[in-house]
């Protein structure tokens, strides 16, 4: 993935129309799930844009977001008045895949990860403001990191976080983070959203991410996305461990491997391919 699924992008065709099914059930509830479909497949749109994609009046429109604004499934940039996905529809996208049998299906994975590195490898998807682990093989060692399911990990300060925001758009990164400064969980989180940016675009392109004492001091990471069907990450696989044994050299030795092993889980889910990178590169 690029650099430019970071920025936000040109907007889509006004001819393209979203999805069209029969409509069953309340009017009212098919117009806002088409108006979700819509936001989903962009990078953000206008209240007017919106409108015209689904051939609904700004009165209407403004209802619908109103709606789902207030249940965090949509929200709008008060500067650019863009309207994106919200946070809440994260939430039930975690849901679904705790339901579908993910954890179940990666637990060898993450088993052969554990046992070839020694530390402990984890599973965790987007689940609102935060990343949720779901599934963890604790490393051998007697001194290792513990993250059992339902731990749940920094977007901004973790590997397995910025693993599943690199490769959003902008619009949809900014939405999962909020407006305001990004908390300071150690001396080494990254606190300005420009800075994360930055760092996620420089990271992704060795196609894993890692996290040195961001958010916990003498604890490192690694991990990269598991690519679903739609092309966006569904989750995230990762190693963490202490920062003694789990150093730069040691980080850039595993990296390649992590890599592999999420993207066997994702073509395994139906996701694309992954293309890695021709030889390891450190984080």
């Amino acid at each position: 993935m690029d650099d430019a699924r970071i920025r936000k992008g040109p907007a889509p065709s006004p001819a393209r129309a979203p999805r069209q099914g029969p409509a069953v059930g309340s009017p009212v509830v098919d117009r806002a799930l088409m108006l979700l479909e819509v936001l989903a497949e962009s990078d953000g749109l206008t209240l007017s844009e919106l409108g015209r994609r689904l051939g609904l009046a700004p009165s209407t429109v403004h209802r619908l977001l109103s709606a789902l604004a207030a249940r965090r499934l949509a929200e709008a940039d008060p500067a650019t008045q863009i309207w994106t996905v919200g946070p809440g529809a994260f939430r039930l996208g975690a849901a679904f895949l705790r339901r579908g049998g993910l954890a179940e299906r990666a637990r060898p994975v993450l088993a052969r990860l554990a046992q070839d590195s020694g530390e402990t490898a984890v599973l965790a998807v987007p689940d609102g403001d935060s990343a949720l682990v779901v599934a963890e093989a604790p490393g051998g060692a007697t001194l290792r990191a513990v993250l059992p399911p339902g731990t749940r990990l920094p977007y901004h300060a973790s590997a397995p976080g910025k693993a599943l925001i690199a490769h959003l758009p902008l619009a949809r990164v900014r939405a999962l983070l909020g407006r305001a400064a990004l908390p300071a969980l150690t001396p080494r989180s990254l606190t300005d959203q420009g800075e994360l940016t930055a760092d996620l675009a420089t990271l992704r392109h060795g196609g894993w991410l890692t996290e040195r004492g961001e958010a916990t001091l003498g604890q490192n990471g690694i991990a990269a996305p598991v690519f679903g069907g739609a092309g966006e990450p569904v989750a995230a696989l990762g190693l963490v461990g202490p920062s003694a044994r789990l150093d730069d050299a040691a980080l850039a030795a595993l990296g390649r491997r992590v890599a592999e092993a999420a993207a066997a889980l994702g073509a395994a889910l139906g996701g694309p391919s992954g293309h890695l990178p021709p030889a390891p590169r450190r984080g």
